[in-house]
């Protein structure tokens, strides 16, 4: 009788030992589990962030080299229309002189 209830005791302790191990095992796992998508989160969320800054900035250097372009034409095409109008001013200067010496 002392021998069957040893024995149950030891198996009732055994079986509550096996399940505390696999409790265990399936926590960690689960601890694993979360640990390894909260790195893959912040790992998404530092390369969007990344992404996001390197394209501001690619805008922001696409948009003052298109309004660098934009002023330089805008510069030339005023030096032209001055050239113009110069040459227009000189031209009646010449007709007029022209037609007062005679």
């Amino acid at each position: 009788m002392f021998n069957s209830t040893v024995s149950k005791t030891l198996k009732a302790f055994l079986l509550t030992a096996v399940m505390l191990g696999v409790s265990t095992t399936a926590h960690a796992d689960n601890a694993l589990i979360t640990d390894v998508t909260k790195n893959i989160e912040q790992n998404i969320s530092s390369q969007m962030q990344e992404m996001i800054n390197s394209a501001q900035t690619e805008l922001s250097l696409s948009i003052q080299s298109q309004m660098s372009e934009l002023m330089f034409d805008m510069d030339a095409e005023q030096e032209l229309a001055n050239k113009q109008k110069a040459t227009k001013q000189n031209e009646q200067a010449l007709v007029t002189t022209a037609i007062t010496k005679d």
